[in-house]
This record gives structure tokens, sequence and C-alpha cells, in this order.
């Protein structure tokens, strides 16, 4: 993958992460206020029951209160006589209220008269039983209490729900009856659609009750709840729930916590299809600004990009043009100041290749190649170091004779040719040059690396030199004759000269013995001294001479002669 690309694709995943971050934040902050708005509304919609609930209440203990003040009351009241209920309504103000029952000090409930406010008309004499089924838990005993009851006013009318009250009458300190006010409950029937799409219900006995909510809603609140049994567990309630493809939120409040009646609670169920589609909506949007900033991200990256890229290609294009030995590449300088100075810098880091590798080039020209690596790799200090090498010198017979009177640039080529072949047979032998005198080559082995067979590698250089030689002479009308002298020893290798100029050289009477040994050799001869004999495998054929006497050492040498 280009940098270009990687570029584009970093820009990109950058803006879809803020996109896909600023949809997680809009989502959990609309979900965080959404839950809170509807908190409130349920908080709200349970307060405003609690208020009426609380009203009733005070009233119906006012009520209880008034009646604790009849004597005529208390002497019906522990009759049983059904007149108690006109004398309590002649004591009672009950336009807030439906119905109301008397109990005696026994618990028991006293039959109203028919006709009398204590029905209201709403209660035929069939229904009067289960009206005082569903009242048995307002005992005087039990105090104050809030109930919820579904009664029907007529025996085919629908179910209604009312809310009851019982207060204890007393006389003094002794408790004489017990007075129960029901007033019908309203706010549980459908109202339709409304701003918050908000319905309530009343759960009793196991039963929802109320027509806010559809049949099939209705079942689904009753399989969140349990079937009453998640109610018993506590007195609030509250599931997120989904039906028919929509979600809903459901809580449930207790409205009658600590009353001697059944619990009674008040459902109350919020549909969320609306804050759904806000959710969609609000996704949507989010995408499609993010789709928007990616494609102008990915404009904007290209363009960026291209500017970055392009200066960077040329210099990975200029960097391939160096490898190739091309050290002043062209290169398109970038936009900004950074780039134009990076540029200027690679050129002139081109520009120091260059010089360095003309001057490679020259000491490559003017020493061995090896000893040029060493030189250029700071390897080999000013001053020597005791190496054990083998040394050859090899030159031309007859050298004199032949250059004699002849132009000197034929000589200069002739040379040039005999030279260039024999290196090429040095190198193969991991051979060092370490110089050309005239028609003379003086070749090492062991400096200024070390090699462990120095001597075989010098006798086996030395007669591919000779072969060499003998291939030439059968091409050319000028055959030449050459002889080697081979010395193997200790010696100093290293720089001589000053800080200034110095040659890689070696010194020590190996050197002169090997060039007084190439002196006595005779077209074709290899000789080399005992040294170097002694390191050679007993299978190299030759043939020892008489003690020489040679000048610049003081007792007879042995050499050996390379046996064809």
């Amino acid at each position: 993958m280009t940098f270009r690309a990687r570029l584009q694709q970093a820009i990109i995943g950058l803006v879809a992460v803020a996109t896909g971050a600023s949809l997680f934040i809009a989502q959990r902050q609309n979900d965080a206020s959404h839950r809170e708005m509807l908190d409130q509304l349920f908080e709200q919609q349970f307060a405003s029951f609690r208020r009426e609930q609380q009203r009733d209440i005070e009233l119906a203990e006012k009520n209880a209160r008034r009646l604790s003040e009849s004597v005529r009351l208390f002497a019906v009241l522990e009759a049983g006589d059904p007149d108690a209920y006109q004398v309590a309504k002649d004591e009672m103000r009950l336009d807030d209220f439906d119905f109301f029952r008397l109990i005696d000090a026994e618990g028991a409930i006293i039959d109203p008269p028919t006709g009398t406010r204590a029905n209201a008309g709403l209660f035929s004499a069939k229904l009067q039983e289960p009206i005082h089924e569903q009242l048995k838990p307002a005992s005087p005993q039990n105090g104050m209490g809030v109930g919820y009851v579904v009664l029907r006013p007529e025996e085919r009318s629908p179910q209604r729900i009312y809310r009851v009250l019982s207060a204890p009458i007393r006389n003094f300190d002794s408790t004489v009856g017990a007075l129960v006010i029901g007033q019908e409950m309203s706010g549980f029937e459908s109202s339709g659609e409304t701003k918050f799409d908000l319905k309530g219900g009343l759960w009793l006995n196991g039963q929802l009750i109320g027509d806010a909510f559809s049949t099939e809603l209705s079942g689904e609140i009753q399989r969140q709840l349990g079937n009453g049994t998640e109610l018993t567990k506590t007195e609030n309630v509250e599931r997120v729930f989904r039906h028919e493809g929509a979600g809903y939120r459901l809580n449930a409040h207790c409205l009658n916590s600590g009353s001697p009646f059944p619990p009674a609670y008040y459902v109350s169920v919020f549909s969320l299809a609306g804050f759904e589609a806000q959710q969609r909506r609000l996704i949507w949007q989010i995408i499609a600004l993010g789709v928007g900033a990616i494609v102008l991200a990915s404009l904007i990256g290209a363009l960026f990009a291209r500017q970055v890229t392009q200066p960077i290609q040329s210099l990975v294009s200029a960097t391939q043009s160096i490898q190739e030995g091309d050290f002043q590449p062209a290169i398109i300088p970038g936009p900004t100041k950074e780039m134009r100075r990076l540029a200027d810098a690679f050129l002139d880091m081109g520009a120091g290749l260059a010089l360095k590798e003309r001057y490679h080039s020259v000491l490559s020209m003017v020493a061995d190649r090896r000893v040029a690596e060493e030189l250029m790799a700071g390897k080999i200090p000013l001053g020597g170091e005791l190496r054990e090498v083998s040394v050859i010198f090899c030159d031309i017979r007859g050298y004199t004779a032949l250059s004699a009177g002849r132009d000197p640039r034929e000589v200069i080529e002739l040379l040039n040719q005999h030279m260039g072949a024999l290196t090429r047979v040095v190198y193969r032998h991991h051979g060092v040059i370490n110089q050309f005198a005239g028609d003379a080559i003086m070749i090492l082995f062991g400096a200024p690396t070390d090699n462990a067979n120095h001597a075989q590698d010098a006798v086996q250089c030395a007669r591919e030199m000779r072969a060499e030689r003998e291939r030439l002479n059968a091409e050319t009308h000028e055959p030449l004759g050459i002889g080697f002298g081979i010395a193997t020893g200790k010696v100093v290798a290293g720089c001589l000269g000053s800080e200034n100029r110095a040659d890689y050289t070696v010194i020590g009477d190996r050197v002169n013995l090997a060039a007084r040994l190439c002196s006595l050799a005779a077209a074709g001869e290899i000789v080399m001294d005992d040294q170097t004999r002694a390191k050679l495998p007993e299978s190299v054929l030759s043939a020892a001479t008489e003690p020489l006497k040679l000048k610049g050492f003081s007792e007879p040498v042995i050499a050996h002669r390379l046996v064809s």
C-alpha cells in the first residue's frame, strides 16, 4: 500500500471514528434526557394520584370525626339499625363521593335500606353481596385504610374502579364502628393519542383493569409483570419491553402500601415508538453527516496526500537513482519549508555521496580494492602491525630490450594489457596488489585481512598467472616471459607516510627475499623460500637449489623451484 493510500485511509478512519463516537455520545445523551423526561412524567402522574388520594383521605377522616360527635349515630350503630345511614347522611357532606357504608364495632357491614344515599342509586340489591365481600378488610380494628375495588353499578353494566377509604368512628377512647366511603376513579379509560402517548391502568387482584390498553398490549403487560409475582417483591417495578415491533416502558407504583386492603398498583405504560423514530432520524442524520464528512475528508485528504506524497515519491525515486549510481537526481521541492529543506539536504547528501564515490574510485585505482575498502572503513590506522604474509614478486624477462626504442605509449598499452590480465587472476585468489613498479607486480596474501592459507593461495595464484600469460602469448605476436619469487614470514604491514599522504605497504626481509628470488627466476619459473615450501602439502612438487648468496642477506638462502 502506498503512502498516499495509507494517509487517506488514516484520515478516513479518523473521520469514521469521530462520526461513530459522535453517534454514540448523541445516543447516550438522548437516552439520558429521554429517561429523565419519562421519570419526571411518571413521577408527576403518580404524584397527581397521590394528591387526589390524600385529599379523599382527609375528607373521609373529617366525615368520620363529624360522625364521632353524633350520639344518635352511636345508638343506631350499636343496634345495627339501618337507620344509621339516614343519621350519617344528615351529619355528613357526601357530594364528592358515590357511596358509603357503615360498619359496626364487630366489623359487620350494616346493610343500607334501599334508595338511601348509601347506594346513591348505583347498586342493585343483587350486587350488595359482592360489594360487602370486597369491603371486608375495612374493619374498625384495622384503622385508616385505602383500597381499590371493582364494582358493577348494574348487573350488565361494565366494571368500574372505585377508591374506598375506611376511617374508624370513635366515641372517646372506644371504637364504635367504621365509615367506608367510595368514589369512582377516572383516568383509566382510553384517552386516545396524547403528546406523550402515556396510558395508565390499575393492577388489582392479579388483573390489569382499565380500557386504555388493547387486549394484546394488556396481555404483554401481564407477562412483563409475571402475572403479579414481580409486584409481590417490591412496591415499584420498572420494565422496558417490545410489543409488535414497538418499544414500551412500564412503571408500576403501589397506591396503598400498608393498607388492610389488597395492594393495588397504578401501571403507567409509555410508548417508545416516537422516541425510537427520533433516534432513527438522529442516527441517519449523523450517518449522513459522517458520510459527507468522509467524502469531504477523502477529497481534502487526496489533495493533501498529493502535496505530501509527490515530494516523498520524488525522494524515493531519487534514492533509487542514487542506488543506480546517479548522484544528481531531479527532486520536486515540497510545498512546505520543511519539505524544501529536506530536498536540499537530500541533494547535499547526493553531492557528498558522489564526491565519496569519486574518492573511492580514485583510491581503488591507486590502491588495491581491498586496501581501499579497509581504508574507507577506517580499519587501517597510520602505523603498522606485525603479520605473517606471503609475498609474490612477478616481472617480465627481457623488459629492457622490449621497451628500448619503442613509443612509450605502445609500451604502456602493452603493460596495461599484461597487468590487467594478471590482476584478474590475483583477485580470484584473494590476493592484494600492493604496487606496480614498472614491469613488476608486488602481491600480498594475508594482509590487510587475515588468510590462514596465504602460502598455498600465493603458489596457486602464481601458477595461474603463469598459465594466463602462456595463453596470452599464444594469441599475440609479442610473447612475454615472466618469473616469480615467493617468500613467506613475518612483516610489518600498515600505512607508511604522513597524516596527509600515506601508502599501504609491508616492510621486512621477506619482502626483499621475494624480490631477490624473482630476479633469479627464469622465464616461466616460480622460485620460493623454505618457509613457503614448508606450508605447502607434499603433493606440490619442488626442487631445492644450492645455497644462494643473495644481496642483503648475510647467510646463504636455500630456495625451491616449483616443478610443473
